[in-house]
């Protein structure tokens, strides 16, 4: 979702790929946040820069066996290893391509927005002839603690329907029900400064949070403007959740970040490896390939054949036995064609590369699924201040802004991508939704799959369709997401696409960047859904609340009115990833196109399991960087069950805190002087329609009128 959990530049080839999904005013306003952190990063992180060192062995400190074999050391491999690590009589191996990051400035709110490329894949997909034939770069993580080392930091959940589907698909326990406790034990709560929660009523359920490793909380900021835009989404016949996490993640709602208390990244690294990197039965080897999975003539995998990155394809190699289980992490790109390497995938594609077929497992590489996005942009010409472009319009502020992160952590540089989301229902966005679904069941299922499906991963498409649609028909699940914090522009994203794609090895060279097709929007569906939320948007910028700001459209602009001049506006400008790329090694079954069990099993071998975010069926309506940690957690127990431990869902006390739940105009106090009795502070509001706060500003600013419905001590 990266706004949301990752969502990048796929066109740019520099040092730092900037936030896609972000509007103009936001990227320019993020570009001015890390000029302003980049200097003050190691007077912020004094004990990381003394202290933090790359834990990790080097090949020769290997044993030559360990009980679990963990191949990726990304976000979910890290969860397992720490989990399956608790038993100190079970040695643990994670073994990872990438590198650890110790960059302190990866942990900073900036980070939220700026990718460094060392920690990326350079990999580019094929043709993508749905939106006009672009070549595009993908988004995986090469680094230790893969997606959650970067991405937006937008920890939100999907709706219950959205796991409930997979349950539907042929997997008993991994609902919404089944997958809650899990949900709990990766998170823990941080109650936000009440000033902030008071001034812009954010809402959230306690009992949806536990007291797990990743800790999550709202910034001490958010820009005024938010309180027009949810108003404005009332209007138009959006209702305001109280909480997302809780399985009621649609309509509007507020979403919070895994930072902690001051405004730092929590992510797997250090929250999961880091905190108990000193066990002697836990070992990390970075800068190394799996090659491959070896197994026995009763197809038990055995052992792993890995190589240092780096060196020449097919050179010297090392290997290392598995005595009870591999574990395979290396997330929706590489999951798959390590599989493909050992031999089990789509008889045809190993033949042609000469690799000897342990099992003919067509779905393997098949079902891809992302979050594809386009662009649109309003601009308010009467804006209330601060906005996002005060950051670098106004040197006051700015100013002040700085002082206020330097010296407390707080204020607008706290502030990651965004906290607010609208997850649209498609009948609340398109009053003809009913013939939309029957458009889509009337479709061949295979016209618009890739040629290299086969018959069972078609039934398996099938599947999924009968589920979609009833999620499309549904009031109680998103098809598609509108990220907004203030702004006029924002990323129109698809929730819920019918497009799929593949990841396969290049047959002519195994060790080659695997093959990437998203075959994004190459179902003609897919784009009057994004017609559809073009026009809706619209509609929200016209709501009564809205034209106090002045909104004017400037990109597809007013001009741009049929359906197809939309949809050529939408194709132009889309991406295909919102880096939440899934599903490449599907939970399902076997004669469904499916790759793994409900117990994430890989199918016609055993000892070898997959516990990433390739085993996703149908991708959720949300970021996907929770729904990881949730899988991983549930992935641990499963994993012990079969060793006959006991698994540990049982710590998931939720963390009791109080929080508001109804809507106030009490003025945030803003800078570090404040008023007092009925005085306001700089910045903060003084008046307007309805307005029942202080009137009178500290001395140094007067209530300026900005228009009917707000004032502001200036």
């Amino acid at each position: 979702m990266q706004f949301g959990a990752g969502a990048i530049d796929i066109g740019q080839s520099n040092q730092f790929r900037p936030l896609r999904r972000m509007p103009l005013l936001s990227r320019l306003g993020a570009v001015a946040l890390q000029i302003l952190i980049i200097s003050n990063v190691c007077l912020a992180y004094p004990e990381l820069v003394d202290k933090i060192r790359a834990r990790q062995i080097n090949v020769g400190s290997l044993r030559s066996s360990y009980d679990y074999i963990i191949v990726g050391g990304g976000q979910s491999g890290l969860v397992i290893a720490n989990r399956l690590s608790e038993d100190s009589t079970k040695n643990v191996l994670v073994v990872e391509y990438g590198y650890v990051d110790n960059n302190p400035s990866q942990l900073e709110p900036s980070s939220a927005t700026s990718y460094p490329s060392r920690d990326l894949f350079n990999v580019t997909t094929v043709p993508q002839t749905g939106i006009g034939g672009k070549r595009v770069s993908i988004y995986a993580a090469s680094v230790v603690g893969g997606g959650s080392t970067v991405n937006g930091m937008l920890f939100d959940r999907g709706a219950a329907e959205d796991y409930d589907n997979w349950a539907a698909l042929g997997n008993p326990g991994w609902d919404f029900a089944g997958l809650l406790p899990y949900f709990k034990k990766s998170t823990t709560f941080g109650t936000p400064d009440p000033a902030i929660v008071q001034e812009y009523g954010i809402t959230w359920e306690p009992s949806a949070y536990g007291n797990g490793p990743i800790q999550v909380t709202f910034p001490s900021w958010q820009w005024p403007t938010i309180k027009v835009q949810w108003k404005a989404w009332n209007e138009v016949g959006v209702p305001t959740m109280r909480d997302g996490e809780n399985g009621n993640a649609y309509n509007a709602y507020w979403v919070p970040n895994n930072v902690d208390a001051q405004s730092r990244r929590s992510y797997a690294k250090n929250r999961y490896f880091d905190t108990v990197s000193s066990r002697s039965n836990l070992h990390l080897l970075t800068g190394y390939r799996v090659n491959d999975i070896q197994f026995s003539s009763a197809k038990k995998a055995e052992s792993v054949r890995i190589q240092q990155r780096g060196t020449p394809n097919g050179g010297s190699t090392t290997t290392i036995r598995a005595n009870q289980e591999i574990v395979l992490c290396a997330g929706w790109l590489n999951t798959p064609a390590v599989l493909q390497r050992s031999g089990i995938g789509p008889q045809d594609l190993l033949n042609r590369a000469n690799i000897p077929v342990v099992v003919d497992l067509p779905g393997v590489g098949s079902n891809l699924q992302d979050h594809p996005a386009t662009q649109i942009n309003f601009q308010y010409t009467r804006d209330l201040q601060p906005n996002q472009a005060s950051l670098y319009t106004n040197q006051t502020f700015q100013a002040w802004a700085q002082q206020q992160w330097q010296q407390f952590r707080k204020g607008p540089m706290s502030m990651l991508v965004g906290n607010a989301l609208a997850t649209l229902p498609l009948p609340t966005m398109l009053s003809t939704y009913q013939s939309l679904i029957s458009r889509v069941n009337s479709q061949n299922a295979a016209q618009y799959l890739p040629s290299t499906y086969s018959a069972a991963s078609i039934r398996g498409y099938e599947a999924q369709r009968r589920v979609l649609m009833a999620s499309y028909a549904s009031l109680k699940n998103g098809i598609v997401e509108i990220p907004f914090s203030g702004g006029g522009g924002t990323s129109l994203v698809h929730e819920k696409p019918l497009s799929r794609g593949t990841v396969l090895i290049n047959p002519s060279d195994k060790w080659a960047d695997p093959i990437v097709d998203y075959n994004t929007s190459i179902n003609p569906i897919d784009n009057e859904i994004f017609v559809a939320m073009i026009k809706f948007y619209r509609r929200w910028m016209q709501a009564p609340s809205m034209q106090q700001l002045g909104p004017q459209e400037q990109s597809p602009g007013a001009s741009v009115t049929t359906d197809q001049q939309l949809i050529n506006y939408a194709t132009q400008g889309m991406i295909s990833s919102t880096a939440h790329s899934c599903g490449t090694s599907a939970m399902m079954p076997q004669d469904q196109g499916g790759v793994v069990s409900s117990q994430l099993l890989v199918y016609g071998v055993t000892g070898l399991s997959v516990g990433d975010i390739s085993i996703i069926p149908l991708i959720p309506a949300t970021h996907t960087c929770a729904t990881v940690y949730a899988i991983a957690e549930k992935a641990a127990d499963l994993i012990k069950a079969r060793a006959g431990n006991n698994p540990t869902t049982s710590s998931t006390t939720s963390v009791r805190t109080t929080t508001s739940t109804t809507r106030t105009t009490t003025p945030v106090t803003i800078p570090t002087t404040t008023g007092s009795g009925a005085t306001q502070s700089k910045w903060g509001q003084c008046g307007g329609i309805g307005w029942t706060g202080p009137t009178a500003c500290v001395s140094g600013s007067t209530c300026q009128s900005l228009n009917p419905y707000y004032s502001q001590c200036l």
